[in-house]
């Protein structure tokens, strides 16, 4: 049996309209309707931060949130960000 995640569980929690997965070590957050990604975040060792990443369609890769690079947010300036910036909405059927 695998080990509890104590991160995956306290983002699950935070983000709790996401499904929250550990992919590729960071933990990415998925529209729960469509299962569509939303963001991942990416916790910086030896601290209680994360980085925000949000998926370039141009690119075809994660990028980083900001225009001043990378970004040491705390889980609940992550959420806000998410919640509030269109960068991370998901556009919904008709």
């Amino acid at each position: 049996m695998a080990d509890a995640d104590p991160t995956l569980a306290l983002i699950a929690a935070r983000f709790d309209r996401f499904h929250v997965e550990k992919r590729r070590g960071a933990y990415t957050l998925l529209d729960r309707r469509s299962g569509d990604c939303v963001a991942r975040l990416r916790a910086i060792p030896n601290s209680d931060r994360f980085e925000l990443l949000y998926w370039s369609a141009l690119q075809a890769k994660w990028r980083t949130f900001g225009n001043f690079g990378r970004l040491r947010l705390t889980l609940d300036s992550a959420h806000e960000i998410v919640e509030t910036e269109t960068i991370f909405r998901i556009p919904r059927g008709h």
